[in-house]
């Protein structure tokens, strides 16, 4: 199954045939029908069996696999400045790199006007330059249900082209309770940042995922 998907990730857009699949892997017909019809069941993957087969997200399988030719993107909550010196996205980013050893390319954040606001300025040009923001009010922010209707498309976008990894420390509560309900749904890792003492918890970890896509990934 890692060769599958190795394979699947390594080919332009992420594509290819059962007769080069077939032939990449080495598996049997029968072996290699019964793991991309489990990898469609899971909406890992589109396409029939005369049609290109194609991985429709590169999360969370690539992350798994410890496939080193997919980019890494972070989407975290970015909150009020007060008197951080540094921002949780830098905090974060920079722990996430040392401890996995990537560079993130992408970094999206959603944040308020007010938040963002609060550090123009200080956020540093090597962060600047790889980071979005998404903007919503405050009210919002408060709201469980609008948050994930917000970064819904978002989320699903990066999942496509890149190896996720999601960040719920900073922002309002109820938006790191609707960044924690995502991740479950979409099955991305998840972490959460103890600035004080520079650590990562993991709530969604590379075993915990593992654990959920063993029957995939273990397939004989």
């Amino acid at each position: 199954m890692r060769r599958l998907v190795k394979f699947l990730l390594d080919r332009e857009g992420a594509k290819a045939t059962f007769s080069e699949i077939q032939g990449a892997t080495g598996a049997k017909k029968s072996t290699l029908k019964t793991r991309l019809d489990a990898l469609k069941r899971l909406g890992i993957t589109e396409g029939e069996r005369r049609a290109p087969i194609a991985l429709r997200f590169k999360t969370p399988l690539c992350f798994l696999a410890g496939t080193p030719k997919v980019p890494y993107a972070y989407l975290g909550l970015l909150g009020m400045r007060e008197s951080r010196r540094e921002s949780e996205t830098a905090t974060a980013v920079g722990l996430l790199e040392r401890e996995i050893g990537v560079r993130f390319e992408r970094i999206t954040v959603l944040t308020t006007r007010e938040a963002s606001g609060s550090w123009t300025g200080s956020i540093g040009p090597d962060l600047e330059d790889r980071m979005e923001t998404i903007h919503i009010d405050v009210k919002n922010m408060n709201d469980i249900e609008a948050v994930e209707r917000r970064m819904r498309r978002k989320l699903v976008e990066l999942m496509r082209a890149y190896n996720l990894i999601m960040d719920c420390t900073s922002g309002l509560r109820p938006a790191g309770i609707a960044y924690y309900r995502l991740a479950s749904q979409y099955s991305i890792p998840l972490i959460y940042v103890y600035e004080d003492e520079g650590r990562i918890f993991w709530l969604k970890s590379r075993d915990d995922l593992y654990e959920e896509f063993k029957e995939i990934l273990e397939a004989a």
